[in-house]
């Protein structure tokens, strides 16, 4: 029965010790690397804790990403947002229908998963069609664009 309520009371008093612990690390080495799409950070050998004493215990650790960043967009109306896809999931043809807006100056851009630009086209009418019938099945965004400002983005699946 004591051995049980020691090591019941070992164990909580080893959980809010290593809480305290947090984005302390030393790292062996590593790098940012900065360019115009954003920033990359790596570390080798870290080493999340370290603790001198009587007993030194050294534990792997992990980089964790802790900047916040806030991106701005402009307010959009709602009629702009009033754009329908569909069928979703698509097998040959997508439809883009801009319902009751004016379709004019809209051109879309189509991505794969890995952000490569794999169709690109004005739009001519308020409700035009894609061809997706030689596209591999997969997951692709499409952004719609009107007067070089992206109003609408959206995910499609391709059968």
């Amino acid at each position: 029965m004591k051995n049980q309520l020691l090591i019941r009371l070992l164990i909580l008093s080893i959980f809010p010790t290593g809480l305290f612990k947090a984005q302390k690390t030393i790292a062996s080495t590593g790098m940012t690397a900065t360019g115009s799409g954003g920033s990359s950070s790596y570390t080798v050998g870290e080493i999340d804790y370290l603790q001198k004493g009587n007993n030194t215990q050294v534990m792997e650790g992990i980089q964790h990403a802790y900047e916040i960043i806030t991106l701005a967009v402009e307010d959009i109306d709602h009629k702009e947002r009033n754009i329908l896809l569909y069928p979703n999931p698509v097998k040959d043809f997508l439809f883009i229908d801009f319902n009751d807006r004016n379709y004019q100056g809209s051109n879309y851009a189509l991505f794969d998963v890995q952000g490569k630009i794999v169709k690109k086209g004005n739009i001519s009418q308020q409700k035009s069609e894609l061809d997706f019938s030689l596209l591999p099945a997969s997951v692709y965004i499409i952004q719609i664009f009107q007067n070089n400002q992206n109003i609408k983005t959206f995910k499609i699946i391709k059968k």
